[in-house]
């Protein structure tokens, strides 16, 4: 079932759902010893989400050379930390600031997304915090889903679909992602 699922990422990372208008620079700033093979692996299921939607995101693990928006607007920066010393609700795994110009971030805790969890979902897990950080992010509005990806607060259904297959975006988040990446654009 697994490797299944690995071949459908890849197949999906071949196709689009329509013309790529610009690519979404996103840094991964990597301020703990997360190991290489979990960022690689998020970096190809993030990727072909957004793909199937016909978005193309570029994960890079390293920091931006310029924080000046390029063809398809400010770079997006995310920082993965530990907890520790934030305010934020017990159960959050990870936060956006949506509405900068340049830089933007978003602060992913990786001790909450591995937290007493086999390294196969911590994988599809922190795949899955990073597409919904980046579509707050994109989106430019703060509001969840009733379903999918975007959510607000998971299921235990969901997490046992996530291990195997992605959290779809609904049509509306489609829509907000596609005005969201107009207005990065301008």
């Amino acid at each position: 079932m697994k490797a299944c699922w690995a071949i459908g990422m890849m197949v999906a990372c071949g196709l689009q759902a329509q013309p790529q208008a610009c690519t979404v620079n996103v840094y991964i700033i990597n301020g703990l010893a997360v190991p290489a093979v979990m960022i690689l692996n998020a970096r190809l299921r993030v990727a072909a989400m957004f793909r199937e939607i016909g978005v193309d995101i570029l994960l890079r693990s390293s920091v931006p050379v310029r924080d000046r928006s390029d063809d398809c607007g400010a770079p997006i920066r995310i920082q993965l930390e530990n907890s520790t010393g934030y305010a934020v609700p017990a159960d959050a795994m990870a936060y956006a600031l949506p509405y900068g110009d340049s830089g933007t971030c978003i602060h992913v805790f990786l001790d909450r997304v591995v937290l007493n969890r086999a390294k196969v979902f911590a994988n599809a897990l922190f795949a899955h915090v990073l597409v919904h950080e980046i579509t707050h992010v994109l989106e430019q509005v703060d509001r969840h889903s009733e379903d999918g990806v975007m959510k607000a607060h998971w299921s235990q259904e969901d997490y046992r679909h996530m291990e195997f297959d992605p959290l779809p975006f609904t049509a509306l988040d489609v829509q907000l992602i596609r005005g969201g990446l107009a207005k990065r654009r301008r």
